[in-house]
């Protein structure tokens, strides 16, 4: 009896030590695999966003692929002639377009510096064209501090001498643009404007200075059209 009890667990029975050893190791095989599943569900997690933000992006530029093509800038002639272009890219028409720029209206002959703004609305811009506008398409009016009404209406923007900042003379004015608003294929207005595409613009505030207007311009073909196009204000 005394020789039985003095064998803990015999043959056959595992002894409470490697019970518990055995226990230990179950726990920390559980608290392993625990981490492991929580670690590969929160990487499966990160993939399936990262997943959804690609498919967001590519949404957003499918949307806009239209619109990024549409831009607009001025260059300078070499006869100081300002030209401002406004290029439809894409292969669809562009519709319900306005454009708005300024004129700084400084004769030598005025004593003081003015500024023209025009505000261009066209039904539709065809597709792979650009449109170019001169300082030989455009009028304003005058108006002179002594008389409150309308005093030269339409002078013509042409064959004057003009000042620039350092009193250089200069055989055009510039013209500086602002924006171009219009609606793409689908019918989303989007705004073109500092260098910036935004969708659904607020109606922009009047520009100061005196009321100008342009006359028709007719829209030239482009050899080409695709991804690449000027750079845009």
């Amino acid at each position: 009896m005394t020789e039985a009890t003095g064998h803990e667990g015999g043959e056959g029975h595992p002894t409470p030590r490697i019970v518990k050893i055995g226990v230990i190791v179950t726990i920390v095989a559980s608290i392993a695999g625990l981490i492991t599943t929580g670690v590969a569900t929160l990487y499966s997690a990160r993939v399936a966003d990262d997943q959804l933000k690609q498919s967001q992006q590519a949404a957003d530029e499918k949307k806009q692929a239209q619109a990024a093509r549409v831009s607009y800038w001025v260059d300078i002639q070499a006869d100081g002639m300002s030209r401002l272009h406004l290029m439809n890219r894409s292969p669809d028409p562009i519709s319900n377009v306005k454009m708005k720029f300024t004129v700084t209206i400084s004769p030598i002959n005025r004593p003081k510096t003015r500024q023209a703004s025009f505000a261009v609305n066209l039904p539709s811009v065809p597709p792979c064209s650009d449109m170019m506008f001169t300082t030989d398409n455009m009028r304003f009016y005058v108006y002179t501090d002594t008389d409150p009404r309308w005093s030269t209406p339409f002078e013509d923007l042409t064959d004057k001498v003009w000042l620039g900042l350092g009193d250089e003379r200069l055989p055009r004015p510039p013209i500086k643009a602002i924006m171009a608003d219009f609606n793409d294929r689908d019918g989303v207005r989007w705004r073109r404007g500092n260098g910036l595409l935004s969708r659904d613009p607020k109606d922009p505030d009047p520009e100061p200075g005196m009321f100008g207007v342009v006359s028709a311009v007719t829209p030239q073909p482009l050899k080409a059209c695709g991804d690449q196009s000027k750079p845009a204000d």
